[in-house]
């Protein structure tokens, strides 16, 4: 099925400093729930930021810990479609943070969200070359705890020209102003990490965002997005910078049953490394990136966490 394409890319400008949107990209983006950049990344960015996601993707970084795992399907199984995936790739590489992107990416989150802006994370996909598969139509918030209320943007940004050849962004405009969509997991396999919308969108409405390399699509928690199949002779690599508010307990109850039925390999391995220890270098990474107002927030969280895998054995 033929997509439309946004109707506006914009260049933001190139000046070495942070960037900003301008009256139209923001109302643009407050109404569709996402927004289509040309250029945020320098060159030299781009192939430093390739240059590092390549290696870790090589050495398999963080696949003890659960945070290198196969996005697509079962870690277990070797018959699964392949879709590699790394959270919050600056745990290994701090220079992540200390890149023009990071800059300017920052620089529009506040923008967006306001002064209470934070870093809350990032990760990276590589969608292999000729068969790597689709990434089912998902909301991000659908991934997140509902015991709380969210207000946050992800910096999506393609280290290659994309496009519905090799898995460009695609969006469902408005889905942003609804409530979050029901989940589940894709063709029922709670084993399998990815999460897709049961329904409650029509897919006639979807917008594909071409880029070059460098370029960058913004959305929020709710917007509803989903990448095709790459069916080109590169890997596709993205890389994703998450920024948000600090989430404020739920105003409704609410339950997440597509996580709640998750039982992956890669949450198997997270509970073994963090019993092995991993718990006090999960701290001390949160500790670093997170901001001295936010630390008793932190601790609590932690908390209930860890309390929540004890009741799970």
């Amino acid at each position: 099925m033929p997509l439309a394409t946004p109707g506006r890319e914009y260049d933001l400008p190139a000046n070495g400093g942070p960037s900003s949107l301008n009256h139209g990209q923001l109302a643009e983006f407050r109404e569709m729930g996402f927004l289509a950049v040309d250029q945020l990344a320098s060159g030299d960015d781009v192939e430093y930021i390739r240059g590092v996601i390549e290696r870790l993707f090589q050495r398999r970084t963080g696949h003890n810990e659960g945070a290198h795992f196969n996005f697509a399907g079962d870690d277990d199984d070797p018959d699964a479609p392949q879709f590699p995936q790394i959270l919050v790739p600056c745990n290994y590489e701090e220079g992540l943070r200390k890149t023009g992107l990071f800059r300017q990416a920052f620089a529009i989150a506040r923008q967006i969200l306001g002064p209470e802006a934070r870093f809350v994370g990032d990760h990276t996909l590589n969608k292999p070359a000729l068969n790597g598969p689709e990434t089912p139509w998902h909301q991000d918030e659908a991934f997140r705890d509902p015991n709380f209320d969210y207000e946050e943007v992800s910096i999506w940004v393609p280290l290659q020209s994309v496009g519905e050849t090799n898995g460009c962004m695609q969006f469902i405009p408005g889905t942003h102003r609804a409530e979050l969509l029901p989940h589940r997991s894709p063709n029922g396999d709670r084993r399998a990490h990815a999460l897709e919308c049961s329904g409650g969108f029509d897919l006639r409405d979807a917008v594909s965002c071409p880029l070059p390399a460098g370029g960058c699509t913004i959305h929020t928690g709710r917007t509803l997005h989903a990448t095709g199949p790459n069916h080109s002779s590169m890997p596709r690599l993205a890389y994703v910078l998450n920024f948000s508010i600090p989430p404020r307990p739920a105003a409704k109850a609410r339950t997440f049953p597509w996580l709640e039925e998750k039982e992956t390999a890669r949450m198997e391995r997270n509970r073994a490394w963090m019993r092995r220890g991993g718990f006090f270098v999960k701290s001390w990474r949160l500790i670093k990136r997170t901001e001295p107002r936010d630390y008793g927030k932190m601790v609590s969280r932690m908390m209930r966490k860890a309390v929540k895998r004890r009741k799970k054995g």
